[in-house]
């Protein structure tokens, strides 16, 4: 029967999806199962009728899964393709080219020229991409910091009061204005919207993760944010108690001022007052700002990659 590529069918092939997914990660750094009731509440984000899943059957049976998306706010015609994902015992027999060339039709054929994939820095995956004519356009890292010995006194801000603050529609909106404005010179940037913050933190609270946010304020004024939180369920699972500093914004009048130095160090803190060991971030490498430098001045260290890689659809339909 060989290679089979068709598309994702709601509710038939969820739980077949979640088996594959989680198959085909289970050894990846960091990573958790996910369970067919927390893929079904995150297929309710804004982006989701954007993104078109394909399934692959190898003699009649689930190989693999992928999804193509397109984001109608992006100025430029590039796509992105998550996956394949394909667990170890049925790769190296054509499944996950067949549903990269499934995700590049169907890019193609919404208007895109350009594909873009993010995953691990390992020579396995590396290959593979290389292999569909993937090149390597931008490093990220996921770095780690212990919450043991905090300094204290190290050029963080003494004028910025830092506040921990819900989430509510009002603070989301301020988030927001200091979120597209902080990145907008950033890689990949296109403006969030209001509906996105509302459904991020709408699904962290149906998840059980403690979720934190907070405002820096100078004189009254918000000039940056930080999210940050723990997932118990992640921690039960990877044995550790490990926090996330999620998402971080200065604006620009306030970078080199010592703002991020002051949100984190605050963040911290607090995680390690809820019995957190460890935090991890993740960066751009190339960041504009250089926050990865000052990420190692805080102390962080790498704990692995990922690269973005992009390939140009043109040539790509066959």
């Amino acid at each position: 029967m060989g290679i089979a590529i068709r598309p994702y069918v709601r509710g038939q092939d969820d739980g077949i999806r979640v088996d594959l997914y989680n198959r085909a990660h289970a050894e990846d750094d960091d990573f958790v199962p996910s369970t067919v009731e927390e893929v079904r509440r995150w297929d309710q984000s804004p982006q989701e009728p954007q993104r078109h899943r394909f399934m692959a059957e190898l003699d009649g049976d689930p190989a693999g899964c992928a999804f193509a998306q397109v984001d109608p706010d992006r100025a430029d015609a590039k796509g992105t393709m998550s996956g394949p994902h394909v667990p170890p015992e049925l790769r190296r027999r054509g499944v996950g080219t067949a549903l990269a060339r499934a995700a590049f039709a169907d890019l193609l054929s919404r208007g895109m020229t350009q594909v873009e994939v993010q995953e691990l820095d390992r020579a396995d995956i590396n290959g593979f991409l290389e292999s569909l004519g993937f090149t390597p356009a931008r490093a990220f890292s996921r770095m780690r910091r212990p919450l043991q010995d905090l300094p204290r006194g190290i050029g963080e801000s003494t004028e910025a009061e830092i506040e921990v603050v819900e989430p509510t529609r009002e603070n989301l909106k301020v988030n927001l204005v200091i979120e597209n404005e902080a990145y907008k010179e950033h890689f990949n940037f296109r403006p969030l919207k209001l509906a996105e913050l509302e459904f991020w933190t709408r699904m962290y609270a149906e998840d059980g993760t403690a979720f934190h946010m907070s405002f820096a304020r100078v004189r009254g004024r918000p000039v940056g944010y930080l999210w940050y939180g723990f997932d118990p369920k992640d921690n039960a699972h990877l044995k550790r108690n490990q926090g996330w500093l999620m998402d971080i914004g200065v604006l620009k009048p306030w970078r080199n001022r010592g703002v991020a130095k002051a949100l984190m160090l605050a963040a911290m803190r607090h995680l390690e007052s809820e019995g957190m060991d460890e935090v991890r971030l993740y960066v751009d490498d190339t960041n504009v700002t250089g926050a990865h430098h000052l990420y190692e001045r805080l102390g962080f260290v790498l704990a692995y990659r990922e690269i973005v890689r992009r390939k140009d659809l043109v040539l790509s339909a066959k």
